[in-house]
């Protein structure tokens, strides 16, 4: 009998549960065919040491105190400021535009900077300077990969006016190594947990609007509050 109840509550209902439904099925139906078959999408990452222009005067043989901190300690200290600020640049609209330009020049790969800039990332933790790279080509990201490396060796010194005698020194870690990326599996159902949400919400509407009907339906409605059915007429 519950059973039944609510298969009645379905069909009296049903146009409060599919509409949300279908709203969020439309919202997501351009993102199912990438979640059911992910397209070819290809990541790398290069790890980065970054100093200040060096100082010769602070240099062990020049150095009238050699003290540690004289010798060590700042220049230290003076990369790793250099090394918290390069991110900032890396994610920036001008150095896509200066990637895009080498690109041009040295590969002769026409890439716009408006679709380079997504495909960086870059962070600095433990003084580390790391660029990240995703892009949908192989062959093409490691020519953008090496097109980095050149634009942050060569061009810093445009960028930053603290290196306006001389070019900060990068200096790759890591060598240029591509490999295929799988979007995460949270992103690959995220269309499917709309739809869910949708129809979730379409029921709760749904059960929301019933709670609140007081038409009487059927007998047993009289019934529990207490009323005599004497009669029922049929629909035919």
């Amino acid at each position: 009998m519950e059973l039944l109840t609510l298969w009645n509550f379905v069909l009296r209902r049903w146009w409060l549960i599919a509409i949300p439904a279908a709203i969020t099925l439309l919202w997501s139906l351009p993102a199912i065919p990438d979640a059911i078959s992910p397209p070819e999408t290809y990541g790398a990452s290069i790890r980065f040491t970054a100093a200040a222009p060096p100082d010769e005067t602070n240099a062990p043989e020049n150095s009238t105190s050699g003290t540690y901190e004289d010798t060590a300690y700042v220049p230290w200290l003076a990369s790793e400021y250099v090394v918290v600020n390069m991110p900032q640049w890396v994610t920036s609209s001008n150095f896509a535009r200066e990637v895009s330009a080498t690109l041009q020049s040295d590969y002769n790969l026409d890439i716009s900077a408006d679709d380079l800039r997504p495909a960086f990332a870059a962070d600095s933790a433990r003084s580390i300077f790391v660029v990240y790279f995703g892009w949908d080509d192989e062959a093409e990201l490691e020519k953008i990969a090496a097109a980095t490396i050149s634009v942050l060796q060569t061009r810093n010194q445009q960028y930053f006016p603290q290196f306006a005698y001389a070019p900060a020194q990068i200096v790759p870690l890591d060598e240029i190594d591509v490999v295929r990326t799988v979007p995460p599996m949270t992103t690959r159902l995220n269309p499917f947990i709309r739809i869910v949400i949708g129809l979730a919400a379409g029921l709760g509407l749904a059960a929301l609007a019933e709670y609140l009907d007081d038409s009487v339906r059927e007998k047993a409605d009289l019934e529990k509050i207490g009323l005599e059915v004497l009669g029922v007429i049929p629909r035919t």
